[in-house]
């Protein structure tokens, strides 16, 4: 990819030349610069409004020349609609306003004056903090690195009122940087992460004079789960005045979801392992022990009784090659669509077909659901399928009648669905084996029901527990990944 290419990518800065002037070869020594790229790696230019006649334009640069040149700035914008910066580079700084007026959405702009003091800071590799003027560059550097970074970033007086914030954090609550400023960050954002003690990081970093993190997730109005990663750190003032406290919260959806992906993937390549394992050492010498079989029976010095022994083995071998069968069949991954979807209207649908006429037999069935109950990522109808061989299940446990309910309820990154009924339960010696391929208690029973009700759930993702007592009834239990707030694909 060229160094400057457009991309608009999540991880990259997208910025935006307008104007021509002096400035523009301090500019360019300055974003080629080694300690510029170390320091802003997802800086990236995506386009040029000259506003000017540049054809006749003497030496004009080969990085110039390379970038996508644009007649106006709304055409600028019309193709490069996600810029997050733009940096004026004319000599007076005058195109600001028109930049503003016309850019589809807030931006950040960058004038002359600013970009001079970036340059003096990179090229002097420190920052000279003496006096008053010294004072004003760092904060302008301060505000500029935090407008780089796509994270909330606050900084908090001592009692919690906004004396800065970052662009991201600002337009991201639909307001513009000056209407934060002054505000308490309760009154900026309720959704502020709790530690694992119940405080607010900031309250905790205040109280303790130390750094104050937490990890944890909201339900958002869509249902859907949004993971958030805080950090609280007290900023001390060396004249001795009060601290102040640099908050950032970062968005970790993504982070969490790619961790899950690892896990699956490496579950699902631990059991293709062992199929193959299985096909290569059992199924080749099964196949050798029945061609052999199969030619004693064919030869004429056999005496009956031996014959009859061949024919055994025949017979078994060809049992144990369908076992076989169903058991790489049972390991192999099962296609499943994943989506998104609501639990509710899953566990109501599944729950009405099951229980047509139960009220007859004595079945009292409900659903209980937890307010703000987050959306599932998986497969519906294979979560159907699965609710309804449990549903069978806990309706075959209660022939006398009983009471059967479906929970369901957030827990931490999953949607916990609890299918409950009040049977005569699994008796502990066999409930370590009724999740087992090919098990059943039925005669007439595959033995794959409950089995293929774990895999389905696996494969999502997602967990499965049982517990049960005798004579009191069974809850099983599956937990399904929670969707996740995710942003759309570039």
């Amino acid at each position: 990819m060229p160094a400057h290419s457009d991309t608009t990518g999540s991880g990259r800065y997208r910025v935006a030349l307008v104007g021509y002037g002096t400035l523009i070869n301090r500019f360019i020594r300055l974003s080629t610069s080694e300690d510029f790229l170390l320091t802003f790696p997802r800086f990236k230019i995506t386009g040029w409004a000259p506003l000017c006649d540049i054809s006749s334009t003497a030496n004009l640069s080969a990085f110039l020349k390379k970038l996508p040149t644009f007649s106006g700035v709304e055409k600028l914008f019309a193709a490069r609609p996600r810029i997050d910066l733009v940096l004026d580079i004319s000599d007076d700084s005058r195109h600001a306003g028109a930049i503003r007026a016309v850019a589809p959405r807030p931006v950040t702009i960058l004038t002359g004056g600013s970009l001079v003091q970036l340059a003096t800071a990179v090229d002097d590799g420190r920052l000279r903090i003496g006096g008053g003027e010294g004072l004003r560059k760092a904060k302008n550097l301060f505000l500029l690195l935090m407008d780089q970074v796509e994270d909330d970033i606050l900084l908090l007086d001592d009692n919690g009122i906004i004396r800065e914030i970052n662009h991201f954090a600002a337009v991201n609550r639909g307001l513009r940087i000056q209407e934060c400023i002054g505000l308490h960050y309760e009154d900026l954002d309720p959704l502020l992460l709790l530690n694992k003690e119940g405080n607010c990081v900031y309250e905790q970093a205040r109280r303790t004079g130390k750094k104050a993190e937490s990890l944890g997730s909201v339900v958002l109005p869509d249902g859907r789960l949004r993971h958030l990663h805080a950090l609280c750190y007290p900023v001390r003032d060396l004249r001795g005045g009060p601290p102040q406290y640099l908050y950032v919260r970062r968005d970790v959806t993504e982070w969490r979801q790619m961790e899950q992906r690892v896990r699956q993937t490496e579950k699902l390549a631990a059991i293709g392992e062992l199929s193959t394992y299985m096909a290569h050492e059992i199924r080749n010498p099964l196949f050798s022990i029945g061609g052999f079989a199969n030619a004693l029976l064919r030869h004429p010095s056999l005496d009956e009784d031996a014959r009859e022994k061949a024919r055994i083995i025949v017979t078994e071998a060809r049992r144990l090659d369908v076992i076989l069968g169903n058991i790489l069949n049972f390991a192999r991954p099962i296609g499943q669509e994943m989506g998104v979807f609501e639990v509710e209207s899953v566990v109501r649908q599944t729950l009405n077909l099951m229980t047509i006429g139960s009220e007859e037999r004595g079945i009292r069935a409900e659903v209980i659901l937890e307010d703000g109950l987050p959306k599932a990522a998986g497969n519906a109808e294979n979560l159907k399928q699965c609710l309804i061989n449990l549903i069978k299940n806990a309706l075959e446990a209660m022939p006398g009648g009983g009471a059967l309910t479906i929970r369901c309820r957030r827990e931490a990154d999953y949607v916990r669905i609890s299918v409950e009924d009040t049977g005569s339960g699994i008796p502990p010696e066999i409930q370590a084996q009724v999740f087992n391929p090919f098990f059943s208690t039925k005669d007439s029973a595959s033995g794959l029901g409950l089995a293929m009700t774990r895999k389905v759930i696996d494969d999502m993702g997602g967990k499965l527990w049982l517990k049960s007592q005798t004579g009191k009834g069974t809850t099983v239990a599956l937990l399904l990944p929670a969707a996740l707030a995710l942003p759309p694909p570039p």
